[in-house]
């Protein structure tokens, strides 16, 4: 059962009231009684809602709010709001908070300690990649957050699930709305797999464009940190890194070729955030002092491309110069296959930027 309190956020969430204009509202009244008994003669409350405050007055006296209340129980969806215990503390505390949160699955998640992982829908087989290798390492450590857009955010929900991992997907519209339609499937496995789908816009709310940049702000205030896979020059995923420097969120960002356009965004962020460049999942997991198992090479599919470096290794070790000549990669996709090699015991490290296979002759 919820509260009046909370009844009065599910209403307000679904008829679309800002975040902004909620908690002034709420300030005028001393409690949700008094708010429900006098928001019909309150002057400021009209001032404040202006052409929207006759509807939401209408919408209050004939208590709306039990009729969402009961089509979101219907469809296995629960609202936790400010006022509710399940309410995750990393959002109290960022700016234009959500006053709530419409939830199918998993809500304990909101409380896990998170990662999100985004980038462009555009993604590159480089960027996919990363972000695929990336989340199949982060996934056993992290809730793994993203917006369910195509490209990195499919890539990192996906990779998630199939690593038997927990994701939570944030989004632009309402739930009953899912966008894009053609991930509805996959918001579906997220949740009968022990996820969480999260809005907070109304059930049937439409993914408009300006929402999407607006629920980035959720993205990264459920988590502890925030990784770039990819993103150009003009991208979504530069207004969730923003949001989450303002957030006092860590940033880590997978560095890209030069010369490829689909990164360009992505090494700007490496020069301009400190300490941003990472180009292993160790390095996130070491940032954080957790725990990093080793991962047996021999349970491990490697990649055609990866099973090039260790032919190159198995005649003995090479410095990184050579092993661009001998493999034929381009360093920065080298580099990156270097550094999941060695996370993964495979191969190791020497003095002088040199590489041998694990075990093997130094």
């Amino acid at each position: 059962m919820y509260s009046l309190e909370e009844k009065i956020c599910i209403l307000f969430g679904e008829i679309g009231l800002s975040s902004n204009k909620f908690f002034q509202l709420t300030d005028l009244f001393d409690g949700a009684e008094e708010l429900v008994a006098e928001l019909g003669h309150s002057a400021d409350a009209e001032k404040l809602l202006g052409d929207g405050y006759p509807a939401l007055c209408n919408a209050l006296k004939k208590h709306y709010y039990d009729k969402i209340v009961e089509k979101a129980e219907k469809n296995d969806i629960v609202a936790v709001t400010w006022y509710s215990e399940d309410y995750p503390e990393q959002l109290r505390n960022i700016d234009d908070k959500p006053y709530v949160l419409f939830c199918k699955g998993d809500v304990s998640l909101l409380k896990s300690e998170c990662l999100s992982i985004i980038g462009t829908r555009k993604v590159s087989s480089y960027g996919r990649r990363i972000a695929k290798d990336f989340t199949a390492v982060l996934c056993d450590y992290f809730t793994i957050v993203s917006g369910l857009a195509f490209g990195v955010d499919t890539i990192a929900h996906e990779t998630t699930l199939d690593g038997g991992g927990k994701t939570i997907a944030v989004l632009g519209g309402g739930l009953l709305n899912v966008y894009p339609a053609a991930n509805s499937g996959l918001a579906d496995r997220i949740t009968e797999n022990g996820g969480l789908v999260v809005s907070e816009y109304g059930l049937t709310a439409q993914p408009f464009s300006f929402r999407f940049p607006h629920r980035n702000r959720i993205v990264s205030g459920l988590s502890k940190g925030v990784l770039v896979c990819q993103a150009p020059a003009k991208s979504g995923t530069n207004s969730t890194v923003e949001l989450a420097l303002e957030q006092g969120k860590d940033v880590f960002v997978v560095p890209g070729e030069i010369y490829d356009m689909g990164f360009h965004g992505s090494n700007r962020l490496i020069k301009t955030v400190q300490g941003a460049c990472v180009t292993s999942p160790r390095d996130i997991v070491d940032f954080y002092g957790l725990d990093n198992p080793a991962v047996s090479g021999e349970s491990y599919q490697m990649s055609i491309e990866e099973q090039t470096v260790v032919n190159a290794l198995s005649e003995g070790p090479l410095s990184f110069d050579d092993l661009v000549i001998k493999t034929g990669l381009p360093p920065a996709e080298l580099n990156f296959l270097l550094a999941n090699l060695e996370l993964r015991s495979i191969i190791a490290k020497l003095a002088g930027n040199t590489y041998r296979l694990y075990g093997g002759i130094e």
